[in-house]
C-alpha cells in the first residue's frame, strides 16, 4: 500500500491574539485547544504523516463585546497570514469573520482574501438562530460569490445531551444537515453558484438523505414546504437537485465511512478535526482513505488525500517537497 501526501482541510487552532485575550480575562481555551501552538499542530501532523493543513477558527470571539471581537478577528486573520508565511508548504488558513455582523464580515472577507491572500473563509452554520438561508446573510454571500471564495461552513456547538449522548457526537452532523437542507430549499446554491462550499464531517447526513433534501427544495418552489411528500417529481427533477448537492465539497473528518461510494470522489476532501481526535484516531482516518487503494480505487484515494485539495488550495502545489511520499 502506497503512502500519499495528505492535505488536511479541517484543522482547528486557537489564534495567538485570541489566546492572549482569554488569558487577560482569566479564561482558558476548551480541552485540547488549551495547549495549542504552531509546534503542537506540526507535531500532530508529523505523527500522522500529514503534509499540510488548512487552519481555521470558525467562531468569532463571542466572549468580548462586538467592537472588540472585530478587532480580534482582524488580528486573527493577520496571524493566520503570518503562519502561512512562516511555515510555507505546511499551513494555509481560512479567515475568521466577525459574525453575526454581516456588513463587517463582508468587509473582513474582502481584506482577508484580497489583501492577506488567505485561502478562504470559515464561519458557522447559524448565528443568533438564523441559518445561512436567511436573507440577512445575502450581502456576505454575494461578496463571497463575486470572489468565488472557498467557504468552510462549520456546525454550531449544541450543548444539550440529547438522549444522554455527547452533543459533539451527533448534533454537529445534524446541524450541518439542517443548514444545507435550508440552503437548498431557499435556492442559496443557485443564487451564489461561484461559492465553493465545504461541508465538514462528510456533510452530516446530506449524502444519505439527498432524496429528502431534493423534495424539500421542490416543495419550497411549489410554495408548500410542509407538503414535501405530495411533490410529484420526475427522474430529471431529482437529477437536477442531486447535481446541485454534488457541487458541494465534503470533508472526511471523523467519518470517512461509505462517503466515496455516495458522492463524487472529486468533491471529497481529507479532514481530521485536529486537535480533538486522538492520534490513533487521526491515523485511522488516513488508513480509511488508503484502504481505497487496496480495493482498487487508487485514483479515488489520491484525489481525497491531496489531489482535490491541490485544486482548491494552489499554495501547496508550490512546495513539491511537501507533496512527496512521507
Amino acid at each position: 500500500m502506497s503512502s500519499y501526501p495528505f492535505i488536511d482541510v479541517h484543522h482547528h487552532i486557537v489564534p495567538r491574539p485570541v489566546a492572549r485575550k482569554m488569558k487577560e480575562l482569566n479564561m482558558a481555551p476548551f480541552g485540547p485547544m488549551a495547549q495549542w501552538s504552531p509546534a503542537f499542530s506540526l507535531e500532530k501532523m508529523d505523527l500522522a504523516g500529514i503534509a499540510a493543513s488548512v487552519l481555521s477558527a470558525p467562531a468569532a470571539p463571542a466572549f468580548v463585546p462586538p467592537e472588540e471581537s472585530r478587532v480580534l478577528v482582524r488580528e486573527t486573520n493577520e496571524y493566520f497570514a503570518e503562519l502561512a508565511r512562516s511555515y510555507p508548504g505546511r499551513f494555509g488558513a481560512f479567515a475568521t469573520l466577525p459574525m453575526p455582523d454581516v456588513a463587517a464580515s463582508a468587509e473582513e472577507a474582502i481584506y482577508a482574501l484580497d489583501v492577506l491572500k488567505l485561502d478562504g473563509v470559515a464561519f458557522q452554520s447559524s448565528h443568533d438562530g438564523k441559518y445561512l438561508a436567511d436573507p440577512a446573510f445575502a450581502e456576505l454571500l454575494a461578496e463571497l460569490d463575486r470572489r468565488g471564495a472557498i467557504t468552510f461552513i462549520h456546525p454550531i456547538l449544541i450543548r444539550e445531551h440529547i438522549a444522554g449522548l455527547s452533543p459533539a457526537l451527533l448534533e454537529g452532523t445534524f446541524d450541518s444537515t439542517r443548514n444545507v437542507t435550508a440552503m437548498a430549499a431557499n435556492r442559496i446554491f443557485d443564487k451564489y453558484p461561484n461559492i465553493r462550499f465545504i461541508i465538514p464531517h462528510t456533510g452530516g447526513m446530506v449524502p444519505y438523505i439527498m432524496w429528502r433534501i431534493a423534495l424539500a427544495a421542490m416543495a419550497a418552489d411549489a410554495g408548500a414546504p410542509d407538503r414535501f411528500l405530495a411533490v410529484e417529481p420526475s427522474e430529471a427533477d431529482f437529477a437536477k437537485e442531486f447535481a446541485i448537492l454534488e457541487r458541494l465539497y465534503y470533508d472526511t473528518a471523523v467519518n470517512v465511512g461509505p462517503l466515496p461510494k455516495l458522492m463524487k470522489p472529486s468533491q471529497i476532501l481529507f479532514g481530521t478535526d485536529v486537535p480533538f481526535p486522538s492520534d490513533i484516531l487521526v491515523r485511522h482516518q488516513k488508513e480509511g482513505v488508503l484502504k481505497l487503494e487496496a480495493e482498487g480505487e487508487e485514483d479515488t484515494a489520491r484525489a481525497i488525500a491531496y489531489g482535490n485539495a491541490l485544486r482548491l488550495f494552489p499554495r501547496f502545489a508550490g512546495y513539491p517537497e511537501r507533496m512527496k511520499n512521507l
